[in-house]
């Protein structure tokens, strides 16, 4: 819990990003939801040993890049986008529930390792540049290509804490293995802004603090509260603009899914059974419409917090079930404290997760002839997320895809075996 709910909450924040700070509290509350519902419901359902769900990289990039869309556009107003975002959730997990029912899990395995690795890297591509402006304290209106030559708006508040979480998430996992990185380079991350407070003591002012999360209400009433005011706004949809929601649903419905799964084989590898993939998919897709009925955000089966589990002694799916009642806890005891929490902390571990995120390896691909074109289908989906979106990118990666296979096919000799009558002979004798 300790690692997923971190990184859950900074997943909420970046999809919740575009529609400005009002949101961040609704921001948190989503991200501890998704953890708490993912926890308990994928776990129970999908039964894979071992496996932590929780609220992941590639659906906070999906969904902030469908939020940023529509902000854009301006047809829909700021304050029902979040029942948007709600939907997606909702209908993505309907759409991975529907695979594993009619046996997709299977299928989506099969799925280019260039394609994946592309898509992934274009995530933390995404990840990466999204997350400088919060680490530089850059306003939300000026963008990272132009606020990194203004260093007259740099906050040197938010740099001192970012550099010093990004910089503790990279040596704490060789010098304390007992405590997970991202847990340890959280509290530096907080204790530098506190100490900074010793210079600015505005730092210490919990309303309107552009610095850190800010209040949030977590208490049963206040979450009730919030449940039934967003549900409320579903009768303001205008159904006309329902459509919009189908690229996003379809691309993390199979995100996700391939996300999960790939967990579950590395998982298999090191606990040496067998997890039923169309079940699993099952249990996610329960997981993010259980998420999205609490007003939670999406996720998967993710591998950080799996492996923490794994070398703490996690052996079985209770493990991940008391991940989602831990981080319900969290919310009702220590909810006030997550307010203090500073931007540029999250910012800082979600920049270690992006760069572990690009497949670096995929440099080695290079080096053959025979697999120059593999690269070639990464650098192309990981282009097509940063210029376009990553819904542009899944259409690139399919199209890339058939065009693997096709080449593939070609390079492979349909002839299996060849036998010469002047070498071989039957030993099956005529009668004469």
């Amino acid at each position: 819990m300790l690692v997923a709910l971190p990184a859950a909450i900074a997943f909420g924040l970046i999809i919740y990003a575009p529609l400005g700070p009002a949101f961040s509290g609704k921001a948190a509350i989503g991200g501890i939801m998704g953890t708490v519902a993912l926890g308990l419901i994928a776990s129970l359902v999908g039964g894979t040993k071992s496996l932590v769900s929780a609220p992941c990289a590639p659906a906070a990039a999906v969904l902030a890049v469908f939020v940023t869309e529509l902000v854009n556009k301006g047809s829909i107003p700021v304050d029902i986008i979040p029942i948007y975002i709600t939907l997606v959730t909702l209908f993505a997990g309907l759409v991975q529930l529907i695979i594993g029912k009619i046996g997709g899990g299977k299928v989506i395995k099969y799925i280019p390792y260039p394609v994946v690795a592309g898509y992934l890297s274009g995530v933390g591509v995404l990840i990466l540049t999204g997350q400088l402006p919060k680490l530089l304290g850059l306003p939300k209106e000026i963008k990272i290509w132009q606020g990194i030559y203004m260093f007259q708006e740099w906050k040197w508040e938010s740099i001192f804490v970012g550099v010093a979480t990004i910089v503790v998430m990279y040596l704490a996992p060789k010098i304390i293995k007992a405590i997970p990185a991202a847990i340890i380079a959280l509290m530096a991350g907080i204790i530098c802004y506190f100490s900074a407070s010793a210079v600015n003591p505005s730092l210490l002012q919990l309303d309107h603090n552009p610095f850190i999360v800010g209040p949030i209400s977590a208490s049963v009433s206040d979450l009730y509260g919030m449940f039934v005011n967003q549900w409320t706004l579903v009768s303001t949809l205008d159904f006309h603009n329902i459509s919009i929601i189908i690229p996003p649903v379809l691309t993390l419905a199979v995100l996700l899914s391939i996300d999960t799964l790939k967990s579950c084989v590395i998982l298999d590898a090191l606990t040496l059974s067998r997890h039923n993939s169309n079940k699993e998919l099952v249990g996610q897709g329960m997981g993010n419409m259980s998420s999205a009925l609490l007003c939670g955000i999406p996720g998967s089966g993710t591998m950080g917090p799996t492996l923490v589990n794994l070398s703490s002694g996690g052996k079985t799916k209770m493990s991940g079930i008391f991940v989602g009642i831990a981080a319900l806890l969290v919310l009702l005891l220590l909810g006030k404290l997550v307010a203090w929490i500073p931007y540029a902390a999250l910012a800082g571990i979600l920049i270690v997760v992006g760069i572990r995120m690009i497949d670096i390896k995929s440099l080695a691909l290079l080096k053959h002839r025979s697999t120059v074109f593999d690269f070639v289908v990464i650098i192309a989906v990981v282009i097509s997320a940063v210029s376009m979106s990553l819904i542009s990118a899944a259409g690139v990666g399919i199209a890339m895809a058939i065009i693997l296979f096709l080449s593939e096919q070609m390079r492979t000799s349909v002839i299996r075996r060849k036998t010469f009558g002047n070498q071989s002979f039957s030993k099956t004798r005529r009668v004469i």
